[in-house]
């Protein structure tokens, strides 16, 4: 109950605080080969770009988001990812590095391809943010990963046998593009394992106590892949989230926004 009404205050004042200083903008946006759908809340601070989870949308974010931009200032960007929400979407080039091309091509239109920006991505997010950091990593001051997945060959081997036991007729109509990222998610993973993290880039990494997946062995084989990404690195850190589910932002709203304020007050 707790947390419910926190999420309700918290979506009341999302609500007041875009009516009062008009500073929402809804719109799509032609990034080709897809049409993207980006909600940005403008600040007068550095931009915070929240990647959602796979086959989510950008109101996984919405009250987050709102609730950081209120507390830091800053702008914040959320967008739905090709195939998903409000955003088209084009089989034939469907590739993350794709997706990163048309996103890099959006927030050049909005004028946000220079400024420095803290990336936040949940779950499959943490792939986009990795390609995206290895693409521009003087402009990325920070990245925090919630819970992420991490690219490697025991992931590639899960997505395959993964998809093998999907049924295609389960995924006809507003849930093919889920079948074409689930289908692609072995190259996928491949490819953003062979993307250098630039270790310049302070990180920080979220990780929930229970996993994404019902076998346990495949739980600790995630979890072992967050322990990796930090260990060595003086400027990377993870936080163990006690009594949460792989969706962090659903089951630990406050403490998300108290982790992305923090991290962003002391990096940006």
């Amino acid at each position: 109950m707790k947390y419910f009404l926190q999420i309700v205050f918290i979506g009341l004042s999302l609500v007041m605080s875009v009516n009062v200083n008009a500073q929402l903008l809804d719109t799509i946006v032609d990034a080709r080969p897809y049409k993207l759908h980006f909600r940005i809340v403008k600040g007068k601070k550095p931009p915070i770009l929240f990647e959602s989870g796979g086959g989510q949308d950008a109101s996984q974010w919405d009250s987050i988001a709102t609730a950081v931009h209120q507390r830091l200032q800053a702008t914040v960007i959320t967008y739905d990812r090709a195939g998903f929400g409000r955003s088209s979407f084009d089989t034939a080039g469907y590739t993350i590095l794709q997706e990163i091309k048309s996103l890099e091509s959006a927030l050049h239109q909005f004028g946000y391809s220079n400024t420095n920006l803290l990336l936040v991505g949940q779950s499959l997010g943490a792939f986009y943010n990795r390609v995206y950091a290895a693409r521009h990593p003087a402009q990325v001051k920070g990245i925090i990963l919630v819970d992420p997945r991490i690219p490697s060959y025991a992931d590639m081997r899960f997505a395959r046998t993964y998809f093998q036991g999907l049924n295609r007729k389960d995924y006809e109509a507003e849930y093919m593009s889920l079948y074409y990222l689930l289908a692609r998610m072995e190259r996928t993973s491949d490819y953003v394992r062979q993307v250098d993290l630039p270790a310049s880039i302070p990180l920080l990494d979220i990780m929930a106590e229970r996993g994404p997946f019902s076998e346990a062995k495949e739980n600790e084989r995630f979890k072992a892949g967050q322990r990796h990404l930090v260990k060595g690195h003086g400027n990377r850190r993870l936080v163990y989230v006690e009594g949460t589910s792989h969706n962090i932002p659903h089951d630990k709203p406050i403490l998300l926004i108290e982790q992305i304020v923090s991290f962003y007050q002391q990096h940006l």
